[in-house]
């Protein structure tokens, strides 16, 4: 046993066969301890240490064996890792997050620099080409097309009338019944007054307004995140809106009313249970409903909604 200066205190140092081991001071290193007493182990069975006899000679030996077995085994079968070392970490991957494009990262190279508030143009010079309809003309003149289209699909998806944005589709006269009975019916011209909607609607080609959408939909998506709570995205509110509207029944005959103060309710609950969207899109008449659902059926299959 040695004594080793080391700072302001004395430690301990144990030499066997020339390999040094602190006391009380960091980490014994167990493949070298093994080792080092092996050797002098070694040396003690071969009589190289003065005043040693046979017997315990032999007895070395027999502890050269064991030790020797053991150290075969830690530095072999342990790998010769410390103690404490321990099983190797489990390694983790973290997934490495991709950042999300930009408006402008995303635009089609017609629309570089085309921000939503300055879109109005060309989405009246797309949306023109889908339909032959005059009064399309007419109602791009509005502004905040893409805003509109937006808010009003977030409302029919809530089962609220989107009259607040599309006013301009508004037809012309008023809401009429006529007489049967004890009670009232709607009046089968009234219908009429939804056709140039229907038609403007229904005309629409089906892969000319998915490549329209499609182009649009950076666009649509940042109006989307104005109103939106945040992981909704605006393909969601698409489908929830469509599903909603092809939940109408397209009803085979006139469904009796009753007159309130200034309006009219159906009798039948299951239908007056219906959400302001839906009787909106059922006041058009049986006839618009059918064309209306099945063109929101091919949009809803060629967006792949």
């Amino acid at each position: 046993m040695l004594w080793r200066q080391d700072a302001e205190k004395q430690v301990p140092v144990t030499v066997v066969s020339g390999v040094k081991y602190q006391g009380f001071v960091g980490k014994v290193d167990h493949t070298e301890f093994y080792l080092g007493i092996t050797v002098y182990a070694v040396r003690c069975t071969l009589g190289l240490e003065v005043g040693m006899s046979s017997a315990l000679r032999i007895l070395i030996g027999v502890v050269v064996v064991v030790l020797v077995a053991l150290g075969i085994y830690w530095i072999l079968g342990r790998g010769g890792t410390d103690e404490g070392s321990g099983a190797p970490a489990e390694v983790v991957e973290v997934p490495t997050e991709v950042p999300t494009p930009s408006l402008e990262e995303r635009l089609s190279e017609r629309l570089k620099g085309t921000t939503l508030a300055g879109s109005d143009a060309i989405v009246r010079e797309m949306m023109a080409a889908l339909s032959s309809q005059p009064e399309v003309v007419v109602w791009l003149a509005n502004e905040d097309l893409v805003r509109r289209f937006v808010a009003s699909v977030n409302l029919v998806s809530e089962g609220k009338s989107p009259r607040s944005q599309l006013e301009f589709l508004k037809p012309k006269g008023r809401f009429s019944v006529d007489r049967r009975g004890e009670g009232w019916v709607t009046n089968q011209k009234g219908f009429r007054r939804y056709n140039t909607v229907a038609e403007a609607f229904t005309g629409l080609d089906v892969e000319g307004a998915v490549r329209v959408f499609s182009e649009l939909e950076p666009l649509i998506d940042e109006a989307q995140r104005e109103i939106a709570p945040p992981g909704v995205s605006f393909r969601m509110t698409l489908k929830k809106a469509i599903n909603h509207l092809l939940a109408v029944p397209v009803l085979q005959s006139d469904p009796p009313l009753d007159l309130k103060v200034v309006t009219y309710s159906y009798q039948d609950p299951s239908i007056e249970g219906l959400s302001e969207a839906q009787k909106q899109l059922l006041r058009m008449g049986p006839e618009n409903v059918m064309r209306v659902q099945a063109k929101l059926r091919e949009l809803e299959a060629g967006l792949g909604l």
